[in-house]
C-alpha cells in the first residue's frame, strides 16, 4: 500500500517538475528580451515564472547556467543539421538558421557570458559538450556522407572543413560582436564548399 501512495506521489510530482521548468525556461527567455544579462536577476525569473528562488537553484547553480540551458533547450530543432538534396543546402540552410538564432537576445547573450568565462570555466565545458561537440559530430556525418556519394572530395580533412564552415561564424559573433545576414552565410558557404567538393 506504502508503495503505491509512494508512487502516486511521484507521477504527481514529476509532471509539475517539468512544468515548473519550462516555466522557468520560458520566463528567462522572455525576461531576456527586456533586460540586459547584468540587470537580470534570479528573483525576477522566479517571480515571471511562478516558483520560489529555490525551485530554480534546485536545477541550476547560478544564472548563467540557466540562461546557457534555456538557449539550449529553446533553440535545438533549430540548429539541427538537416540532411537536404544536397550538401551545400545541408549547410547553407543550418547555418542560416544558426545566424537566426546568434542574432537573438538568449543567441547574444549566451556567447557573451562564453567569451567572458574563459575556456577552462564550467560554463564553457558544459557549451562544448552539451552544444558544440554534438553538432560538430552531426556536421561530420554530413561530410562523410558528401565523400560516400562521390558530392565531396576524399582527401578534405574533416576538421578543417568544419573550421572554415564554423569559424567564421563564431569570429564574428564572439570577436567583432556583429550580426549575422543571409549575404554573409551564403558568401562564406560558397567559398568553402568551391574548396571541397568534387566539381
Amino acid at each position: 500500500m506504502a508503495d503505491k501512495k509512494q508512487q502516486t506521489r511521484q507521477s504527481i510530482g514529476r509532471p509539475r517538475s517539468e512544468a515548473a521548468k519550462t516555466a522557468i525556461i520560458n520566463a528567462t527567455i522572455d525576461l531576456l528580451n527586456e533586460y540586459e544579462y547584468a540587470t537580470l536577476s534570479i528573483e525576477a525569473i522566479a517571480a515571471h515564472a511562478g516558483v520560489g528562488k529555490a525551485t530554480i537553484y534546485r536545477w541550476w547553480g547560478n544564472k548563467a547556467l540557466l540562461i546557457l540551458d534555456a538557449f539550449l533547450i529553446s533553440t535545438k530543432e533549430q540548429i539541427e543539421l538537416l540532411e537536404k538534396e544536397n550538401i551545400y543546402e545541408s549547410f547553407r540552410q543550418q547555418l542560416q538558421n544558426l545566424a537566426a538564432v546568434f542574432n537573438t537576445p538568449i543567441g547574444r547573450t549566451v556567447t557573451a557570458i562564453i567569451a567572458e568565462s574563459g575556456a577552462d570555466s564550467e560554463l564553457a565545458k558544459t557549451f562544448h559538450e552539451s552544444y558544440l561537440y554534438p553538432r560538430r559530430e552531426e556536421a561530420k556525418k554530413v561530410l562523410k556522407h558528401g565523400i560516400s556519394v562521390g558530392e565531396l572530395s576524399p582527401s578534405i580533412d574533416l576538421d578543417v572543413a568544419l573550421d572554415l564552415l564554423y569559424g567564421p561564424i563564431y569570429l564574428r559573433v564572439l570577436i567583432f560582436k556583429t550580426e549575422l545576414d543571409e549575404v554573409f552565410i551564403n558568401d562564406l558557404v560558397d567559398h568553402v564548399m568551391k574548396g571541397i567538393r568534387t566539381v
